[in-house]
């Protein structure tokens, strides 16, 4: 099998404002065992500072990816949908990152069986090889789940239900919109990529637009697939996957 841990970060003018991203690297290098997985690094095409930020962690696989090549992602025909002014604080990145994460990073993993998200501002204490083994029997490991914001998944549920009744005509319950924490996330990614529902709900959600007008996050997504589509018994939430969560201040587990 091949896999690969992940990551989508911005680009910087200053070395010095990579620090985030290089600690990231460095506490994965502490704690991975096989250092022949690939370390993914997706970006906008304006990291200029490769080579400083492969030094940093020399043991690493470091492969940097642009993913607005061939406007694969981040495309530019998003930037004049209007927004929910109720969620106009998350700026076009933040909607942009969202929809990377469940629409367009598909694309750029192509020829990996499994991968493992890992962002910038997590730092790892636990051996990131096991969530690998893990996903052997799991589709979707994570440390932990959260439910989401109601004004920033305004019409998701319904969205979601409306779509399951149309194509396996069951009526179904409503739920409260909430999901793995993805800032740290494993996909098993040939059984979801085999599921045609899956693909055809990701192609839905694509349609409507609605991660970039209502900011529709990557979180309570794939929490409305795992429930719907996959099945609750598809994700294993495993509290022995600790880590430090920067952009929050607190440590997960």
């Amino acid at each position: 099998m091949k896999n690969a841990i992940v990551v989508l970060t911005r680009g910087y003018s200053k070395l010095k404002d990579y620090q985030t991203l290089v600690n990231r690297n460095r506490h994965i290098e502490h704690c991975l065992q096989d250092k022949n997985i690939d370390i993914l690094i997706f970006h906008e095409g304006n990291i200029f500072h490769q080579v400083e930020i492969q030094r940093a962690s020399p043991s690493l696989k470091l492969i940097f990816i642009d993913i607005k090549q061939n406007n694969l992602a981040f495309k530019k025909e998003y930037e004049s949908i209007p927004v929910d002014p109720a969620t106009a604080d998350f700026n076009l990145g933040y909607r942009h990152m969202c929809s990377f994460w469940f629409v367009d990073f598909w694309h750029f993993v192509k020829e990996y069986d499994s991968i493992l998200r890992i962002d910038e501002d997590c730092y790892i204490r636990f051996p990131p090889d096991k969530v690998f083994d893990s996903l052997k029997k799991y589709d979707i490991v994570t440390g932990k789940y959260e439910d989401d914001d109601a004004f920033v998944t305004k019409g998701l549920n319904d969205c979601t239900r409306k779509f399951i009744m149309e194509h396996k005509y069951e009526i179904l319950t409503k739920k409260t919109p909430g999901g793995p924490y993805t800032n740290l996330c494993g996909l098993s990614l040939e059984p979801l990529r085999r599921n045609s529902l899956l693909g055809e709900y990701i192609q839905t959600v694509k349609d409507s637009t609605m991660i970039y007008k209502q900011r529709w996050g990557d979180l309570p997504l794939w929490g409305e697939a795992i429930h719907y589509i996959l099945g609750d018994d598809s994700l294993l939430i495993d509290t022995t996957l600790k880590y430090f969560h920067g952009s929050h201040n607190k440590c997960v587990n």
